[in-house]
């Protein structure tokens, strides 16, 4: 057990670092650069910018429209600096106030979940899918034949037990149910006769 925990913690810690990972947006001119960046959920981003360029979140139509409606909740950096971090997948979208109509100086950010892949490898045996998942079963699937007994404990990030199962796969598939899980980023560990191995999930 203390193994186990150990293990657990030490893996949670790991993703604890990772969503410390801050990438810098800075100005060039009458742009963002970059305008457009990619990152995982749970990472953040410094804009690093001037009061001659105040920066606001907005909505999509507000950002396709070059407008300067606030979106209620958003980020607002009138100083144009300041530091954001994204815990949920999806499109955030700001602009500069003072110049967004007059030279289009706008940017996005685009947070995909924690893995770029559509599944994940476990101790090269198992695929878990799909990733990020949507909908309320993930797949947990035998990459060679055979049917193998399996446990499947899915944590949230502060270690809290999440959902529970255990049985055998058919077919060479074993189906967790993921109905109760909320939107966010999960630990699954999955345990058979060999040990236990680890992933991160991210429920949308």
């Amino acid at each position: 057990m203390k193994t186990t925990t150990f293990f657990l913690l030490t893996l949670l810690a790991a993703q604890s670092l990772k969503a410390q990972i801050t990438h810098t947006v800075q100005e060039s001119g009458f742009s963002y650069n970059p305008d457009t960046l990619t990152i995982n959920a749970g990472e953040s981003v410094k804009f690093e910018g001037s009061a001659n360029h105040p920066l606001l979140q907005v909505s999509e139509t507000t950002y396709d429209n070059n407008g300067i409606t606030a979106l209620q909740g958003g980020f607002n950096f009138t100083s144009g600096s300041g530091t954001v971090n994204f815990p949920d997948v999806g499109t955030f979208y700001y602009v500069c106030t003072a110049h967004v109509a007059s030279h289009g100086m706008k940017g996005l950010i685009i947070v995909q979940a924690a893995t770029a892949l559509n599944e994940i490898s476990l101790a090269d045996k198992y695929i878990v899918f799909p990733v990020p998942l949507i909908g309320n079963e993930l797949t947990l699937a035998l990459k060679t034949t055979g049917q193998q007994q399996v446990s499947v404990d899915i944590y949230d990030l502060a270690g809290n037990l999440k959902t529970s199962s255990q049985g055998n796969t058919v077919d060479g598939n074993y189906l967790i149910d993921c109905s109760s899980l909320p939107k966010g980023l999960f630990i699954l560990k999955m345990k058979d006769d060999e040990g236990s191995s680890y992933a991160k999930i991210v429920r949308e």
